[in-house]
């Protein structure tokens, strides 16, 4: 084989290195990669409770809890009508349970995971949320309000005001474009829960 044959050969395998590796490397990105560039919120008729007490009587299942996943590597779950307008959204977040609150005279008192609904979801870089709800954090233990649907499945309600972080306020409490008096009727709602439930 003559020497420019050879250089031909190694350049050529070095190109196929370089081009095997950024494909590698590509496919190799986590979703969490790619910006969320848009949110659309959407209004929905959803009842929502500002009395601890009221919350609590309407919730099925109230437990201290956290998130398991990120929120881009939840299962986000969008349908269509036939003429492709969007018709729901959801995402199906799993929980790690550390204490029950509340629960159904079904629901067992050792149960330490689960799957909940919240009214946000995921399509390419444009997340979809309902009444300016904001995802559950990825390990924020909070204390979450949720109720049976009916498919057997819980999901958490009263918007913003069906979680609240043991950590505190964070920027993940409440949607950034919040006023000050509706961020401070979260706190008096986040304090009147933390009360009731002995967690301060």
């Amino acid at each position: 084989m003559s020497f420019f044959k050879k250089k031909y050969v190694l350049v050529s395998l070095f190109v196929l290195a370089i081009s095997a590796g950024a494909i590698a490397y590509v496919n190799g990105q986590s979703k969490s990669d790619v910006p969320i560039h848009k949110v659309v919120n959407l209004s929905a008729n959803s009842l929502t409770f500002h009395e601890i007490d009221k919350l609590d009587a309407f919730a099925e299942l109230i437990v201290i809890g956290y998130a398991t996943e990120d929120f881009r590597d939840r299962e986000h779950v969008i349908t269509a009508f036939d003429d492709g307008t969007m018709q729901s959204f959801h995402t199906n977040t799993n929980i790690k349970i550390e204490k029950i609150l509340k629960k159904p005279d079904d629901f067992p008192s050792d149960q330490n995971e689960l799957t909940i609904i919240e009214p946000v979801s995921l399509e390419g870089d444009v997340k979809y949320t309902a009444n300016d709800y904001v995802e559950l954090q990825k390990g924020d233990t909070s204390v979450l309000f949720l109720l049976r649907n009916s498919y057997g499945d819980y999901g958490l309600i009263n918007d913003n005001l069906g979680k609240f972080s043991l950590e505190g306020i964070t920027q993940y409490s409440v949607p950034h474009s919040s006023t000050a008096q509706a961020l401070s009727e979260y706190e008096t709602f986040r304090d009147s829960v933390m009360k009731k439930y002995t967690l301060n």
